[in-house]
């Protein structure tokens, strides 16, 4: 499964062509899954009640990644052991790659530092040119 980060999301939503046509393929072949960090990201950013409920909706049918209580901790954890704080990863990042990489997913995103701190093939390119 493809975990796509909220960068790509928000491209998506954005109506851009290069990522609405890619999404929309993945998600009809069923192959998104998805993290409540990255959902809470994208309903904190929205700007109309139209938008939120465009979100929720994705939301609300896409399979989800389950976390146990402590997630976020051992996220938090594993950021400040592999010193993101001071690469920029923030820990919402952290979460994003710690469940990519215990899920042995693969995760699309646009955001440079993650893609440096992860590992290569954990990475999914739409082009085909996975690292």
């Amino acid at each position: 499964m493809i975990l796509v980060d909220t960068s790509v999301w928000i491209e998506f939503f954005r109506q851009q062509e290069e990522y609405t046509d890619h999404m929309n393929d993945l998600l009809s072949r069923r192959e998104i899954i998805t993290l409540e960090p990255i959902f809470s990201e994208l309903l904190y950013g929205v700007g109309s009640r139209k938008e939120y409920d465009v979100i929720r909706t994705f939301w609300l049918i896409l399979p989800k990644i389950a976390f146990s209580e402590g997630f976020m901790i051992e996220a938090a954890s594993l950021a400040r052991q592999r010193n993101y704080h001071l690469m920029g990863i923030g820990v919402v990042d952290a979460a994003v790659i710690k469940a990519t990489e215990e899920g042995d997913h693969r995760l699309w995103t646009l955001n440079p530092r993650i893609n440096e701190h992860i590992r290569k093939p954990l990475i999914y390119s739409p082009n085909g040119q996975d690292h």
